[in-house]
């Protein structure tokens, strides 16, 4: 059981309800296990806390076993249900309701969850806290992106707030590659200013990062491609290059292109660069995904 979910006593009801809602919301369900409603309900709520367990408190009161707490708040019926904010009942419901009336009522009372991830991000952020920021922001993008309609819209009104917010700490970090495309997805409409001003940091530091050596080496492969010539000793040139001007993602997905055609290239050099560059970078999710591009590969 989640440890924001109680079956509540008389002596657990001061701390868990009175002092507990000073903290987050909780939702105070009276029931009785002669009560066909109340053992629907309860799953019903179970499901929706599952959701977000952080955001409120399941307080569960028996009216069988615990007739003092039910004497003093007069409870007639069951199920009564009652959301504490601040040690005072603020709200309540009783008898049966839908999933949907619940959830409303629920989300009435409690906060916006990615909200508060979005506004902690940005707080560490400009606390000079970006790593911590960025691993905040990732947990409320993804939040984000399971609240979809019918159609697979994402509902979720900070959604582009988080990915501007996100990509702003991806350029902190020179994670170019990864900034880019959380930018080609904002639509028109949340095209601000801070957006054109990513924008403009983006191409500078595309800009930075596009050396002489870089250019040389991806006009020289663009050539042996058109003439069908060995790739192989430029790419592996060209990932190195992209490595020292942080463009790991690039540089990645080169050396993984050779590794998939000759695992042991230049006596298992190629592959070695590979698992250094896996073994420096910080972006866990890339690190992740080109490890287990590389386990497919060995086994």
């Amino acid at each position: 059981m989640s440890v924001n979910n109680h079956d509540v006593t008389v002596s657990t009801f001061p701390p868990l309800i009175l002092e507990g809602s000073k903290q987050k919301p909780v939702l105070v369900i009276f029931w009785s296990q002669q009560c066909p409603i109340c053992n629907a309900l309860l799953p019903i709520i179970d499901k929706i806390h599952a959701q977000d367990e952080q955001a409120f408190v399941v307080a569960r009161i028996n009216c069988d076993t615990e007739q003092e707490i039910v004497n003093h708040f007069g409870v007639q019926s069951v199920p009564s249900v009652f959301m504490f904010v601040d040690g005072k009942g603020v709200d309540g419901f009783a008898g049966e309701q839908t999933e949907a009336f619940i959830s409303e009522f629920i989300n009435k009372h409690t906060p916006d969850q990615i909200l508060t991830l979005l506004q902690q991000g940005q707080t560490l952020f400009a606390q000079g806290e970006i790593e911590q920021a960025k691993q905040i922001l990732l947990e409320a993008l993804k939040l984000a992106q399971s609240d979809t309609d019918l159609k697979g819209t994402v509902k979720n009104e900070n959604y582009n707030d988080i990915k501007l917010a996100l990509a702003q700490i991806y350029l902190a970090l020179g994670e170019f590659e990864n900034a880019s495309p959380l930018l080609e997805s904002i639509p028109m409409a949340d095209q601000n200013m801070i957006y054109h001003s990513l924008i403009s940091q983006l191409e500078l530091a595309k800009q930075s990062s596009q050396t002489p050596e870089i250019t040389s080496l991806e006009a020289e492969l663009e050539s042996a491609e058109k003439e069908s010539k060995d790739e192989m000793p430029i790419k592996h040139k060209l990932a190195i290059q992209y490595n020292q001007a942080n463009r790991n993602s690039e540089a990645l997905a080169l050396l993984y292109s050779i590794l998939l055609v000759d695992l042991n290239y230049e006596d298992g050099e190629t592959k070695k660069t590979f698992m250094d560059i896996l073994a420096t970078i910080e972006d866990a999710k890339l690190v992740s995904e080109y490890r287990r591009k590389l386990y497919s590969l060995l086994y």
